[in-house]
């Protein structure tokens, strides 16, 4: 009689069990039908690694590094490297694309834009762009003491929604003769693509950390 209430007993609990398992996979079913179907996280982060610029060859290279944490794709349609100047000396400065290739068979960009960074993924972009000395040490603007290389960033999300993201990279300084001396970071953050940004120099006032781009000029001979 004990064995057989100890049976009914443990018969029950498997029941339970079972049941519990089943509601779980049921729910767990389900939320993975809301997340992917209907709940929507949208988040792009660009990252500057590294930039460099050879003086004497007046070329620009730079890496950026996109990020999607969230669950939908995102475009990339516009990546470019970008120099403080102005138009004309009557015009305010503004960020110039710098879009001249610096020989036939080197891409501006690599891979090509416009591009899809998948849900989830990381893509990473090689800029490069050609810029002379003399337009850099012209584009100097005197109370910042350098002339300042920049990101320009289109991107759109899921729903169509347009975004542009400016911001300084990298502070060329002049020296006294008026020459290209070296460079220095001017970001120390990565951004967000989904979001407007217009930020002109001289950059961020963050101390040097982990997202502080690795950045090279080599002195004008």
């Amino acid at each position: 009689m004990v064995a057989f209430a100890v049976d009914m007993k443990w018969e029950a609990l498997k029941n339970d069990m079972t049941a519990i398992i089943s509601v779980a996979a049921l729910a767990l079913s389900g939320l993975s039908f809301y997340v992917s179907y209907f709940y929507k996280n949208q988040q792009l982060d660009l990252t500057i690694t590294d930039v460099s610029y050879i003086t004497n060859q007046g070329e620009v290279y730079m890496t950026v590094a996109f990020s999607n944490g969230g669950n939908r794709d995102a475009a990339l349609l516009r990546v470019e490297p970008a120099l403080w100047s102005k138009k004309n000396d009557k015009s305010p400065p503004e960020w110039m694309p710098l879009d001249t290739k610096v020989g036939a068979d080197v891409p501006l960009t690599d891979p090509k834009i416009p591009l899809i960074v998948k849900a989830g993924g990381v893509e990473v972009v090689k800029l490069s762009a050609r810029l002379t000395h003399d337009d850099a040490e012209h584009a100097l603007v005197e109370k910042q003491a350098g002339a300042f290389l920049g990101v320009v960033v289109a991107t759109m999300n899921s729903d169509g929604n347009l975004y542009k993201v400016q911001h300084p990279v990298a502070r060329l300084d002049i020296d006294a003769a008026g020459h290209i001396h070296r460079a220095a970071p001017t970001i120390h953050q990565s951004l967000q693509g989904f979001k407007n940004v217009d930020s002109t120099p001289p950059g961020d006032q963050l101390q040097e950390n982990e997202k502080t781009p690795f950045v090279w000029a080599d002195q004008r001979n």
